[in-house]
């Protein structure tokens, strides 16, 4: 009896054995952190950006070297990446710093990751964090982390408008044109107007400043961006209908006076005929052709389709045959090898001339309404 109370104890103790081992935690193999010899540091400890510094050097990071603890002559290389210190989801592309051992922003480039975590004006605590990656041929190392915080405003880098303040040459009047952005969000800002002789500078609100005033050291087209103090006036010596196109992306920063084409009747632009799919019938879907430029060149209409050889083509710009037309520059013009554009006219005031393409197939039929370029392309479509 002692003897199967003994054994039947056993098999209790040993089955509690085997419930507490399922409830322990597996252990995993795991990767050793490395510990921080890069240390971090920062130029700037708190910084308000400045977009009249946008190219400007606005912050500088430096850190030491990290040595792989595999073995001290595999390759080290370097990135960094910056969130708020409130939201560590928000992460940016990393940046590829190299070998290098400091990376430098520029007001613009830090302040565009400061647009996607705070509004303009508004402080935000941002780490920095620089990783380093370890090249070793045989196996994985894992990278080294370090960081550091710092606070920094940004600026608006683009208002909905910007307002053309222009200065009449002859009687000293003053004027004050909106210019808006087809797109919002890209920074160009456009307006058709008719000018006087005149000086002109813009802003970014009716306030008298921030302004873009001329680059003193561009070609004319180039602005510079001041928030106070002196600036140079843009002067126009133009009279008559323009497409005023400023940009104030990094990259061009300019201000150009543009004469551009007026339709009819406006985008109301389309292709007929039956040297392509269309056919002889008028603005149609099918025929519309489409403004293809960007915010920058929005003088470029193209239409992609089914061209047919000897056939015979012609744009038109209103509801129907009675309106405006762009003709071909002679009779039978081929589109492949002749791209002269005249302006539009009606089909009384020259005779009814269309282009004949001499291929068949699918083509991009293009044409540029810069009335000081007026010109067609004519190329096989993807």
């Amino acid at each position: 009896m002692k003897k199967q109370l003994l054994y039947k104890f056993s098999i209790v103790c040993a089955l509690i054995a085997v419930l507490c081992s399922c409830n322990k935690d597996p252990e995993y193999f795991s990767l050793p952190y490395n510990a921080d010899e890069m240390h971090i540091q920062s130029s700037v400890q708190e910084i308000v950006l400045d977009k009249s510094l946008g190219n400007k050097p606005a912050v500088t990071f430096t850190w030491s070297k990290a040595t792989s603890p595999v073995s001290p002559d595999d390759e080290v290389t370097y990135k960094l990446c910056f969130y708020p210190a409130s939201m560590k989801d928000q992460r940016s592309a990393y940046i590829d710093a190299g070998k290098q051992l400091s990376l430098t922003l520029t007001h613009d480039e830090f302040n565009s990751m400061l647009a996607r975590w705070a509004l303009p004006g508004q402080s935000v605590r941002v780490i920095a964090q620089v990783v380093s990656e370890f090249h070793n041929e045989s196996r994985y190392v894992r990278p080294e982390v370090s960081t550091i915080e710092l606070t920094a405003t940004g600026y608006e880098k683009y208002p909905t408008y910007l307002y053309m303040i222009m200065t009449d040459s002859e009687t000293g009047a003053v004027t004050n044109q909106r210019l808006e952005q087809r797109q919002l969000g890209t920074g160009i800002y456009e307006a058709t107007v008719n000018l006087k002789a005149c000086s002109y500078h813009f802003t970014t609100s009716e306030e008298a400043y921030p302004v873009y005033g001329m680059d003193v050291n561009g070609d004319g087209q180039q602005m510079a961006y001041v928030s106070e103090g002196d600036y140079t006036e843009f002067e126009n010596l133009f009279t008559g209908r323009r497409t005023i196109i400023v940009d104030t992306n990094p990259e061009y920063n300019d201000c150009r006076v543009l004469d551009i084409v007026t339709l009819p009747s406006p985008d109301v632009i389309w292709i007929c005929g039956n040297g392509c799919s269309v056919g002889w019938n008028t603005n149609t879907p099918d025929g519309h052709m489409d403004m293809v430029g960007s915010a920058r060149e929005p003088y470029y209409y193209a239409w992609t389709g089914e061209f047919i050889a000897g056939g015979e083509i012609k744009i038109g710009l209103g509801g129907g045959w009675g309106d405006n037309f762009f003709f071909a520059p002679e009779d039978h013009a081929d589109p492949l090898t002749d791209h002269r554009l005249n302006m539009y006219r009606l089909q009384g005031a020259g005779g009814d001339i269309k282009w004949v393409p001499s291929v068949s197939g699918r083509y991009t039929f293009t044409l540029c309404l810069l009335a000081t370029d007026l010109h067609t392309t004519f190329e096989p479509a993807e």
